[in-house]
């Protein structure tokens, strides 16, 4: 590009009146650079001065893989350059300052040290020790020789053997018993001598009076409120049982059917619903 035209020049040659030549029209636009032409370097005012603010491509790749980079105002990957000031900062602008901290010999940590935690353990062992030593006494008391415990099966034994007696006592009861002679089935020397009938009922009655208070009430006995139809586990562990119902409001006993799922479930059907609530009691037997 040949040297261009002052820009007043050019303005001289288009004033009112003026009739530019072909040279001066040539030379107005062989003084600007067209669109298609790129402008050279040097024709950019301060190139040189701006070019120096710039890094080489080779500087700026070698500053990208410096580990070292900035590590006198940034974290390191590493955190080698963190001193305990800078850590204790992060910690407390974090709002971390009370996490758990290991123990060493100029900090003292925030978590329980080994030889603590063995302690608990110690504790913790010694406590199981207890517990099986309780466990060994149940087992060796259910395994005695204990009046209680013998009485409870000798009757089980005893009902299991007699079965026929026990339901004619049933029936001279409803009847209104009499002092008959009976002949017990079995031998159960320390029950005593056994030959008349209401020395037989007031034996037995007391026997299962004995076992009724020692035993837990939970154990023989289920209490709940219902509704309507409703399927009960009273956990009693029998298809034997007694069960009363009545209206909680009118206090009135309500019939109602009773179906043995298995020895620890009852299913209860009502005729209708009750309006009211219904207390049920079920008592083993």
């Amino acid at each position: 590009m040949s040297t261009p035209t002052p820009l007043h020049t050019i303005l001289s040659w288009f004033q009112t009146g003026d009739f530019p030549t072909e040279t001066q029209f040539k030379e107005t636009f062989l003084s600007f650079y067209h669109k298609e032409d790129l402008i050279p370097i040097e024709g950019i005012e301060r190139f040189e001065e701006i070019f120096q603010l710039f890094a080489i491509a080779e500087a700026f790749q070698q500053h990208l893989t410096d580990p070292n980079a900035h590590s006198g105002y940034l974290a390191l990957l590493n955190a080698s350059n963190l001193t305990s000031t800078h850590v204790n900062n992060w910690k407390s602008r974090l709002g971390i300052t009370n996490v758990a901290t290991i123990d060493s010999s100029d900090q003292l940590g925030n978590v329980y040290t080994k030889i603590q935690v063995n302690g608990f353990v110690d504790e913790l062992k010694d406590a199981d020790k207890d517990l099986a030593l309780e466990i060994e006494k149940i087992k060796n008391r259910l395994l005695s020789n204990d009046l209680s415990l013998d009485e409870l099966q000798e009757i089980v034994d005893y009902i299991k053997e007699n079965r026929e007696q026990i339901e004619l006592l049933k029936e001279d009861i409803i009847r209104g018993s009499s002092d008959d002679k009976i002949n017990l089935v079995g031998s159960y020397s320390n029950w005593g001598a056994i030959t008349y009938q209401n020395k037989f009922n007031d034996l037995v009655y007391d026997k299962i009076k004995n076992i009724e208070d020692a035993a837990s009430s939970e154990k023989i006995k289920y209490e709940e409120r219902i509704r309507g139809d409703s399927m009960i586990k009273h956990n009693l562990d029998t298809l034997s049982f007694v069960i009363d119902a009545y209206d909680t409001v009118t206090m009135f006993t309500i019939p109602l059917k009773v179906r043995r799922i298995d020895t620890n479930t009852i299913e209860v059907l009502f005729d209708s619903i009750p309006p009211n609530i219904i207390k049920l009691t079920i008592k083993k037997i």
